[in-house]
């Protein structure tokens, strides 16, 4: 009998859940696993249950903890898979402390497999103890267009974009005066350095503080778990939009197509194009663009983001910024062009070169990347990883078993279970 998984699927306004499990599904299928497709709702979720239960996998998956499903037995919430006795699979494509409330309650569970982007993720997570392995992103070829396809545009960038002062106005209304100053410091020390995880960056910053503020913060962090982890994100966000602001404020001589919302007032030079978040959106305006920039969300210290992918993948010259970590994976020089953030000179300096004085060059590298990322990136290659990764957990199952002598494991039984999403 072919093992089973079945793949949680969640609402994802960016469309980039849909072309992951379109791509993983097939590569499983391939390496003789059988698959199925759920989608909760609130109005749905029992018979969802009732379909998972019937399939009897041995593996569910969603992305972000988006997917989990509790149900009540002996009076107690647990994890559906804990009552099954499967395995569920959970990928984060951005940082866990992002879904930290969905994670804090599957925490208790020892039934998760935790796939994350990044190494400082998998770190986080495994001093809990948790089961991590690191799974990079990886591109669905069927999304992107033709290399053919004409250059229409000279320079996007990907967003969304908030003027920073619009969060700091905001702040001020919510935070006293010490969790403000904190966030306003521990954020410019993120957008200063963009390599340092916030989790060591906060603890670091906090030392510099005097000790009565240090105890009230490390008595918030204890007895408010969950806000103080929301807490970071929002400075951490902050410092994604400071160093996006400034990158497209600094930029004089060329227009910027900024793909995804605004807030806050531009320059003249700046063309929005509000609507365009979806994924294969994205693809198609970059496909006919000359130069990608893109900005990495501070919550992924190594850059490794879906969106790096994408870009290069799209057959034109990303300029993303430079991460010592993401090197083995796509080459500067070869794949894309690197910058560091905070030098406006050289950012607008490189962009001039590549659009004004090197166009041969910018189409050699664009088509590099785009070969590099089909060839090695895709997320039918990260299903194969993952098919290797669920066999060996397979086998060490049936080697544990057959260790205990146990026998053949008694079947579940499979009565209707009462369960509660969690839908966040």
């Amino acid at each position: 009998m072919k093992p089973r998984i079945v793949f949680v699927k969640t609402p994802d306004p960016r469309g980039v859940v849909d072309t992951l499990i379109e791509g993983l599904s097939k590569s499983l299928s391939a390496r003789n696993f059988e698959y199925k497709i759920v989608q909760p709702t609130k109005d749905n979720i029992q018979q969802v249950v009732n379909e998972i239960i019937e399939y009897k996998p041995l593996f569910t998956f969603d992305f972000n903890l988006d997917g989990l499903i509790f149900a009540e037995k002996d009076g107690q919430q647990k994890l559906l898979a804990d009552i099954l006795g499967n395995i569920h699979v959970t990928w984060f494509l951005d940082d866990p402390m992002i879904h930290f409330p969905k994670l804090k309650s599957a925490l208790q569970s020892n039934q998760v497999l935790y796939l994350t982007i990044d190494l400082d993720h998998g770190q986080w997570l495994g001093s809990m103890g948790k089961n991590v392995a690191f799974l990079a992103p990886g591109i669905n070829p069927a999304d992107f267009p033709p290399p053919s396809v004409q250059k229409e545009f000279d320079l996007a960038f990907v967003g969304p974009i908030t003027d920073p002062d619009r969060i700091e106005e905001s702040w001020k209304e919510r935070f006293d005066e010490g969790l403000f100053s904190f966030a306003v410091e521990l954020g410019r020390m993120l957008y200063r350095n963009p390599d340092m995880p916030v989790r060591f960056a906060s603890g670091y910053l906090l030392s510099q503080f005097n000790q009565d503020f240090q105890q009230a913060m490390i008595k918030f962090q204890q007895e408010r778990e969950t806000e103080f982890f929301q807490y970071l994100t929002e400075v951490t966000v902050y410092a994604m939009h400071m160093r996006r602001w400034n990158i497209i404020d600094s930029i004089e001589d060329f227009e910027i197509n900024v793909l995804g919302p605004v807030d806050g007032e531009t320059k003249d030079n700046v063309v929005v194009y509000k609507h365009i978040i979806n994924n294969k959106d994205i693809i198609e305006f970059l496909s006919k663009t000359k130069v990608a920039l893109l900005s990495h969300p501070p919550f992924i210290p190594t850059g490794l983001a879906y969106t790096v992918f994408a870009a290069v993948g799209s057959n034109t010259l990303a300029m993303v910024e430079e991460r010592f970590s993401s090197r083995t994976f796509l080459v500067a020089g070869r794949d894309l062009i690197t910058y560091h953030p905070m030098d406006p000179v050289e950012i607008e300096g490189k962009i001039a070169y590549y659009l004004e004085e090197a166009p041969k060059e910018r189409e050699m590298i664009a088509k590099q990347g785009r070969d590099t990322v089909f060839q090695h990136h895709t997320i039918l290659q990260r299903g194969e990883f993952l098919a290797n990764m669920l066999n060996d957990i397979i086998k060490r199952a049936e080697e544990d078993s057959s260790a205990e002598g146990n026998g053949k494991a008694e079947e579940k039984q499979t009565e209707e279970i009462p369960p509660e999403e969690k839908l966040n």
